[in-house]
């Protein structure tokens, strides 16, 4: 498992993207990170600064290892994480979507399996109810492998996520999920 990295909240609903790459460089400069992102988005007639491949072309020369998963895995995120890196990655938190920092694994007794410790610049996400409580700090969350699969892997969009976790379902090699692995 990797040091936990500095903990930045968005500061606004659209920086979750900006907020993640600023915890994983160590800085706080969360409108500097989304001014670059807004630069490389127009130079690649990208819509959104959160698309995977302007936030790698940003990481990219800013990072001492850097490797982009377009059909990751949990499996490849939890080997990621064991070999000291951190993973940054997309799910449907949120209907447009969301961005988290995930930072290490660990056993979950109460369900037997596992979940992931990670930051969530937007605060406190409750699965079983699909709403974030943003009055609460998302530094060094707990969220389950459930929770995980459900909204980065297995889902097409907030509702279906909401669906496959209702339905306790958990494949930890379905490859379906973006991650941004990264090692400073």
């Amino acid at each position: 498992m990797t040091t936990t990295p500095l903990y930045v909240p968005q500061p606004t609903g659209d920086l979750c993207q900006s907020a993640c790459i600023a915890m994983a460089l160590g800085t706080t400069d969360v409108f500097g990170i989304r001014s670059d992102l807004e630069a490389i988005a127009a130079s690649q007639g990208a819509e959104l600064t959160g698309d995977p491949s302007v936030m790698g072309e940003y990481l990219t020369s800013r990072v001492s290892s850097y490797k982009f998963l377009l059909d990751g895995s949990l499996n490849d995120a939890k080997e990621a994480l064991n070999s000291g890196c951190i993973v940054i990655t997309h799910g449907w938190f949120t209907y447009p979507g969301h961005i988290i920092l995930l930072f290490g694994d660990e056993p979950d007794m109460r369900t037997m399996s596992y979940r992931f410790m990670l930051h969530d610049p937007n605060g406190e996400y409750d699965f079983p109810s699909g709403v974030y409580d943003t009055s609460t700090s998302g530094a060094n969350m707990r969220y389950s492998s459930y929770g995980l699969y459900a909204t980065c892997v297995a889902s097409l969009d907030y509702d279906h996520a909401r669906d496959i976790y209702s339905g306790k379902r958990l494949d930890s090699s379905l490859k379906n999920a973006w991650l941004h692995i990264i090692k400073n």
